[in-house]
């Protein structure tokens, strides 16, 4: 079977964002065949306590736009205040990487993917309870995938993204 690699963007820079990426990450690599990267795992560009001093902005650029540009499913934690700014980046990044691609007729046997995930129950609300997202963003992950949206306290996000990756590895093997 040919080896699909992905890339799980999410804003994990508090203990519980780092969790949830941590639980999300772990439920897809017991469930796909997927070969995940998590940039939370990256010591050498994300251990502030232990390699701050060896840690800067043209490391950790190199480090994730590596395994960006190597992987063909990318999903992305769209929750937050705002989308955090550098899973808005990898949205557009891995977006114009396909479209590229495509345009300049280029690795055109490695299909991409892009799997938007919204939990936050604002998201669902209507007029003044409704949440805002990035619509830029969020018409670059329809355009190169799903929109996934949960509720707090139900995990069904968690399976149909899991269904997704195992769909798109099905008809791209």
């Amino acid at each position: 079977m040919k080896e699909f690699k992905g890339y799980l963007a999410s804003h994990f820079f508090n203990a519980a964002m780092f969790q949830w990426t941590e639980n999300l990450a772990q439920e897809i690599e017991k469930n796909t065949p997927l070969k995940l990267y998590v940039p939370q795992r990256n010591a050498s560009i994300n251990d502030k306590k232990n390699n701050d001093d060896i840690i800067n902005d043209i490391a950790i650029s190199k480090a994730d736009t590596k395994e960006l540009k190597e992987s063909n499913v990318l999903i992305a934690n769209l929750d937050g205040l705002t989308i955090d700014d550098g899973v808005s980046a990898e949205v557009m990044a891995h977006g114009v990487i396909a479209e590229l691609e495509e345009e300049y007729n280029v690795n055109t046997d490695f299909p991409r993917l892009i799997i938007g995930i919204i939990t936050d129950m604002r998201y669902l609300g209507t007029g003044e309870n409704k949440l805002y997202r990035n619509l830029m963003i969020i018409g670059k992950v329809k355009e190169h995938g799903n929109l996934v949206v949960g509720y707090p306290g139900n995990n069904s996000y968690i399976e149909d993204t899991i269904s997704l990756i195992n769909r798109f590895i099905e008809k791209n093997s």
